[in-house]
């Protein structure tokens, strides 16, 4: 039996009447006056662990934690095992350890015993020998023992609920079943999620032992997850008979199928949109159960709140379209809430893997480009991502030409999500089309924002005395950051909007032209800088319009203008905790400039005159200066028909402080430009490499060696 601690004012008189008959020898004085009660704790002069914790615990109640620490670090030096551990914490209550966990006045000694003893306890609890042991005892004649197992069980909570549920899909336990339902029943709302998780992927005989369990919980939520099992043809009539019965049970009994996908389509939208959390969470995370049907075990995965509620619109909007499976409603929300989960699941920026490909060839191309659609216009951008990637891997070129207007996988090369827009490009080079289709222009521009990277972090600082800021700038420095300053609106939309390395801005709350409100908007409707990180720093009478600019604004804070780099350092933390996992980091930009750059040369060489690169020339450039990138520019350089294209290639090749990889590259490129456009360069120019050659004399073999080999790329040209 657990002890119970007495209400203080109870314990109190207890031990000031009762206390001083206890004891045949004299208590030392105290060394200071104490309060009656207190004196009456310290007289008792507790040894064992289990005194020393009430007394620590009802002495820290009085106000003395200078009394009660030292009880507890005799508590801790007695170092206890772990069923002593165990047998004290079920005696006193885990309440009791919680309460010494959390007092500040108490640690870090509080700390220490509430994580020994509870963890003891929880591991006591839980142990799979105990708790099978405990199920076998149900089976006793004797009800006190069979109501000592249930007590034990329920206090077990989830390891107990996986144990119960696996051995119900023992068939050789059947005449257990019953018993062990009921216990599931009396543990309410902790089995709830676990049932309905285990129904979903059950086998026939499984879900029928799910859907009795959740007849005896009788619990309204259920009816969401008993329509697919009560109305779905393709389910064992056993299980629908029991489904429909559960139903009938609950209020507003047995629906129509009509009224379940309704049903089941505003729930899933409702988590879908993160209108709706999840129960059960804790510290941000929740416990999602599934059934292997193949080693009939539970699986339990730990996920972020907001990932089991995408599990969970997937899972519903899936119950939905089995009752359904010619709605296209119902399949274009199916598969939009299957690849947003997954994606999240996988890691956004990784590709749909192989079970996702197989739902969607199986839905058909056209669900692929409908999800798209929805996807892009309802803010999801992993699932739009995801549904571009299919596309490419599963359609043509057909889809791009169906309608007047830009298609789907077009309109989301102008996504504000970066990894949408890559995910776009990708899968319109797979597509191969060999004409123009609607918004075909928009390709090569977007291909060159990506690949316009100069292999750095940027930050961006602004204001009407943006250089004044010596702690921010030195602060995003220390970070690793390339600092640029702006004095106005427009440098800070010309800065974000030309290079993909921007991460963050740190803008005066009193910038203008335009003021920092429409500033922000701006920012969010470029999809080149939509993803920035803003923020708003509040000086002298300005901190109330900082506040209202962040406050609109999701992805923006406002702080105080920093004194000291620490200060920096902090806002820095604030800003990378805004939607983490939807920014992308520098790695990940740099996989995109590289990838942009080679989409490039692929689609150069695929489609023909379809693209114009040649406008991409800047951006090309820009690469050409990060060392990681260089070799990926050099080869789009080698197709573009252009002087300026020879000219840096030349330079490239010729320059002693590139490296000879890089320098060799270049001129392998020059020999492809040349034999395709010929030589494009000016006399002057060509004079000039002449020079260089002859000046060598003195260089390096490799030099010297480069260098005629860009002549004779010339002059092999010349000659023809």
């Amino acid at each position: 039996m657990a002890f119970r601690i007495l209400p203080t004012s109870i314990l109190i008189l207890f031990l000031f009447n009762g206390f001083a008959s206890l004891a045949q020898e004299p208590a030392a004085p105290p060394a200071t006056l104490e309060t009656p009660p207190v004196a009456a704790i310290l007289a008792t002069r507790p040894t064992t662990p289990a005194e020393c914790l009430r007394a620590a615990k009802v002495l820290a109640d009085l106000e003395r934690p200078d009394l009660a620490k030292p009880l507890l670090k005799k508590v801790l030096d007695a170092r206890l095992d772990r069923p002593e551990l165990a047998r004290l914490a079920k005696e006193l209550g885990s309440a009791a350890f919680v309460a010494l966990g959390q007092r500040k006045d108490l640690q870090p000694e509080g700390k220490q015993v509430a994580d020994r003893f509870l963890d003891a306890l929880s591991a006591e609890l839980q142990d799979v020998q105990r708790i099978a042991g405990l199920i076998d005892q149900l089976k006793e004649p004797s009800q006190e023992k069979r109501d000592a197992a249930v007590t034990e069980l329920v206090q077990a909570r989830q390891a107990a609920i996986k144990a119960i549920i696996e051995a119900l899909a023992d068939p050789q336990r059947a005449a257990e079943h019953p018993r062990l339902r009921s216990v599931l029943a009396l543990m309410d709302r902790d089995a709830f999620w676990p049932l309905t998780g285990v129904l979903e992927n059950a086998d026939p005989a499984m879900k029928l032992q799910v859907v009795l369990a959740l007849q005896l919980l009788d619990s309204p939520r259920a009816r969401l997850f008993l329509f697919e099992p009560a109305l779905a043809e393709r389910n064992d009539p056993a299980v629908r008979s029991a489904a429909q019965e559960a139903l009938r049970r609950l209020p507003g009994g047995l629906p129509d199928c009509e009224e379940a996908i309704r049903r089941l389509t505003e729930a899933a939208r409702s988590y879908f949109d993160r209108r709706k959390q999840v129960d059960g969470e804790i510290d941000g995370r929740v416990a999602v159960w599934r059934w292997d049907t193949e080693k009939k075990q539970c699986q339990v995965t730990e996920l972020p709140a907001a990932d089991a509620a995408r599990h969970l619109a997937a899972r519903l909007a899936g119950d939905a379209f089995r009752l359904a499976p010619d709605d296209p409603k119902a399949r274009q929300l199916t598969l939009m809430t299957l690849l947003e989960a997954s994606a999240y699941r996988r890691g956004l920026g990784e590709p749909p893997d192989e079970n996702d490909a197989r739902i969607a060839a199986a839905l058909g191309v056209n669900a692929v480009e409908d999800a798209l659609s929805a996807a892009l216009e309802t803010g999801h951008p992993a699932a739009a991502a995801a549904a571009a990637q299919l596309l490419g891997r599963l359609g043509n070129a057909k889809l791009l030409y169906q309608t007047a207007a830009p298609a789907p996988l077009v309109r989301a090369v102008q996504s504000p999500d970066r990894r949408v827009r890559m995910a776009a490009l990708r899968a319109l080079a797979a597509l191969k089309p060999d004409r123009p289709f609607a918004g075909s222009s928009a390709i090569p521009d977007a291909l060159a924002f990506f690949a316009a990277s100069r292999g750095v972090r940027k930050a961006v600082i602004a204001g009407p005395n943006a250089q004044d800021n010596q702690h921010l700038v030195g602060g995003l420095a220390a970070a690793g950051y390339q600092v640029e300053l702006a004095g106005d609106g427009r440098q800070v939309m010309r800065l974000v909007t030309g290079s993909p390395d921007y991460e963050l801005a740190m803008i005066d709350a009193g910038i203008d032209r335009p003021p920092i409100e429409q500033l922000l908007q701006h920012i969010r409707h470029d999809n080149r800088s939509a993803d920035l990180r803003v923020g708003v720093l509040a000086r002298s009478g300005f901190s109330e319009r900082a506040e209202r600019a962040a406050a609109a604004d999701p992805l923006a804070l406002d702080f105080a203008r920093p004194h000291d780099e620490q200060a920096v350092r902090w806002q820095l933390e604030q800003l990378a905790a805004l939607k983490p996992r939807d920014f992308v980091d520098f790695q990940e930009r740099q996989h995109q400039a590289a990838e942009a750059l080679d989409l490039m040369v692929e689609l150069n060489r695929t489609a023909g005159k379809l693209y114009d690169f040649r406008r991409a020339l800047p951006a090309v450039l820009t690469a050409l200066e990060a060392p990681a990138l260089a070799t990926k520019a050099l080869a789009v350089l080698a197709n573009l028909n252009l002087p300026e294209a020879q000219r840096a290639l030349v330079e490239t090749a010729s320059r002693n402080t590139v490296a000879l990889a890089t320098r060799q590259a270049a001129v392998n490129a020059l020999r492809q430009n040349v034999r395709s456009h010929g030589v494009l360069l000016t006399a002057a120019e060509i004079r000039r490499q002449y020079d260089r050659y002859n000046q060598s004399a003195q260089a390096d073999h490799d030099t010297q060696k480069i260098l005629g080999e860009v002549l004779d790329c010339l002059e092999t040209k010349k000659k023809r």
